[in-house]
Order: structure tokens, then C-alpha cells, then sequence
């Protein structure tokens, strides 16, 4: 759905479409006729099916973000967007059930007066985002080595097997699970100078989520 309403884009995203002869340099950037299509212009370029419904939800997003009475702040952004990612019958949120099967899902906040260590994303490091809660990930986060993957295989293939085996978790192991998401969240609530001050890294809340459903 990113045509030529973008706010930002990917550093020498506009020369290199233009060396490659995707854009010619003069006509306003269309991202997803460049990026997506090659250049070409065809009838698929137009939203449909669970992008058009993402369109839909981001529309309503920011009309609903204009009738608060103060601007929404970072947390309420998120949220939102979880929402808009579980929403199964939109068709956004692919589970078991429709026949196919997310990887996983992501949320970015990226502010614009920041630097890379101030950006959050959020992951689920599973397939079911409406089961699996979105943790915090900061590039501030010590990464051990260049195969470290903070433990998100291991939740996936967990998470997996829930969901192969058809398992039902118990009320009170979701409403610890739900907690963890919740800290994530607070963590934006909180204006830090020091992105390395964090009550948990993502390694650290992938391992509680681990322990926990261990003990399902």
C-alpha cells in the first residue's frame, strides 16, 4: 500500500531504482511500482485483499488518533498496530486456521529525533501473534555473536509444537505471557537516556516466554 505516501525512505533507495531502471529520476517515487514492480505498471499494483484491508485499518488509525484529546503517544501507536496484526478475519493475521502460516510478526517504532538506539521494534519470534506477545528489541540489546538469534528459534519451534499439537494454554499462563508483552510496551512509557538501562533485553523476556510455556 506504499505507493508515493511514504514520510521516509531506505538511504539510496532513489539512486539505486534509478541505476537499475526502475524509476527515472523525475516522476514523484512511486515505492511500490519501483520497489515491488520493477518499474512496470500493472493493474496488481493496486491494493487488494489483506493489503487493501491494511490500508483500511491504517486509515481508520490515524482518523482515530485526530479525535483524542491530546496526540497519542508511542505506546497507543503500537498497540493500535497489534491490533491491526491479530486481526484475523481482515485477513491480516495468517494462522493454522486460513491453511497458512506466518513466520512471524513485527512492529517498528522509529522516532524521528533519535538515533538507531533509541528505535524499538517489537517481535513475536513465533507464528501466531494472536497467542505469541510482541517483545522489545533495541539495536542496544548486546548481541554475543553473529549467529546469536537471542533464542527465537527455540520459541518458534515451541510455539510451533502448541500449535501442531493442537495444545490449549491454561488462563493464567496467558495472563503471564500477556505481562511480558505489557513490559515491552511500558518500556516506551519511559524517557531514558541511556538505552542500555532496560528492565529486560529481548534475549532475556524470549527466555521467560520460553520458561513459561515449558510449563504449560
Amino acid at each position: 500500500s506504499i505507493r508515493s505516501n511514504w514520510g521516509s525512505l531506505s538511504k539510496d533507495i532513489q539512486s539505486i531504482c534509478k541505476e537499475n531502471g526502475w524509476w527515472d529520476g523525475t516522476a514523484k517515487f512511486d515505492w511500490k511500482r519501483a520497489v515491488g514492480a520493477g518499474g512496470r505498471a500493472h493493474s496488481s499494483l493496486e491494493a487488494c485483499g489483506r493489503e487493501a484491508s491494511g490500508k483500511v485499518h491504517l486509515e481508520t488509525l490515524v482518523a482515530k488518533s485526530k479525535t483524542l484529546q491530546s496526540p497519542p503517544n508511542a505506546r497507543w501507536y503500537v498497540e493500535q498496530m497489534a491490533l491491526i496484526l491479530r486481526d484475523e478475519d481482515s485477513g491480516i493475521c495468517f494462522r493454522d486456521l486460513t491453511g497458512f502460516c506466518s513466520t512471524g510478526s513485527q512492529i517498528s517504532w522509529l522516532p524521528k529525533s533519535s538515533n538507531a538506539d533509541d528505535h524499538s521494534h517489537f517481535f513475536t519470534a513465533a507464528s501466531d501473534p494472536i497467542l505469541a506477545k510482541y517483545k522489545r528489541f533495541t539495536f542496544a540489546d548486546t548481541i554475543r555473536s553473529d549467529k546469536d538469534d537471542h533464542g527465537s528459534n527455540e520459541l518458534w519451534n515451541i510455539w510451533r509444537s502448541i500449535a501442531l499439537q493442537k495444545l490449549r494454554l491454561t488462563g493464567d499462563i496467558l495472563d503471564m505471557l500477556s505481562s511480558i508483552e505489557n513490559d515491552a510496551l511500558a518500556e516506551l512509557d519511559i524517557q531514558r537516556k541511556n538505552t542500555h538501562d532496560k528492565s529486560l533485553s529481548f534475549a532475556d523476556t524470549v527466555r521467560k516466554e520460553i520458561d513459561l510455556l515449558q510449563k504449560k
